[in-house]
């Protein structure tokens, strides 16, 4: 009867071991699936819906004022990028400014640096020099996850420049304008707007005469002023 009993003991601990592994054993391994995430799609819009593009030089061109017009209800979010090169000391370097907007409003605005700024006791500036044009990106998102990535080339110039070169060219797209200006002092930019057209702005008025645009598809109502709209036909 002890020895019952001492068996009893030795071999209980044994068989409730046996279970717990055998039962750890028996359980499943539980598989955490990842939520996918919602592919982008393309935002198509029509040209008149297309917000409008005005970067416009300041009057010492250091600075450019991007703004935005005519932006959809179905745009949230607007992700912005300029890239151009400038020099320093000697050597041509990429430079870049760049944010992410969220909208509010049918029309934003920034002013986009040329340079860096230290505001830390009264801001001091370190513009960058020799920017002669780059590459304005753009994305346009709405919250159900559609986006529109717009990107055109601009050039910047002075009004010097417009008259030793005879006008204004945006190489990539082989649009030329010749023409001069009156000012001596105005900077000019030259883009492609997100509709489908060119648009010039300037620090100025940006009087003068426009004596030939090419190709001949590209046209212009007032040719009294390089600044405004360029018609593609």
């Amino acid at each position: 009867m002890i020895k019952n009993k001492l068996n009893l003991f030795v071999y209980f601990p044994i068989i409730i071991l046996s279970s717990f592994f055998l039962s750890a054993c028996g359980k499943k391994t539980q598989t955490i699936k990842e939520t996918p995430q919602p592919i982008s799609q393309e935002l198509e819009l029509s040209d008149t819906d297309k917000p409008i593009i005005s970067l416009i030089p300041r009057q010492d061109g250091h600075e450019l004022k991007l703004i935005i017009d005519n932006i959809p209800q179905s745009i949230s979010e607007i992700e912005y990028e300029l890239i151009y090169s400038a020099v320093d000391e000697g050597l041509e370097m990429e430079k870049g400014v760049g944010d992410t907007i969220k909208v509010t409003s049918k029309n934003i605005e920034r002013d986009l640096l040329l340079g860096t700024s230290s505001c830390t006791n009264g801001c001091k500036y370190k513009y960058d020099q020799g920017v002669v044009g780059g590459t304005l990106s753009l994305t346009l998102l709405t919250a159900n996850n559609q986006s529109l990535r717009y990107e055109t080339p601009f050039v910047l110039k002075t009004s010097s420049d417009i008259k030793k070169d005879g006008g204004l060219s945006l190489s990539l797209e082989k649009l030329q304008i010749k023409g001069s200006v009156s000012s001596k002092s105005d900077y000019f930019i030259l883009i492609k707007n997100l509709a489908n057209y060119y648009s010039v702005f300037s620090s100025g008025n940006g009087k003068g005469s426009i004596t030939d645009i090419s190709p001949e598809n590209v046209t212009k109502e007032d040719k009294s002023t390089l600044t405004g709209d360029y018609l593609i036909n």
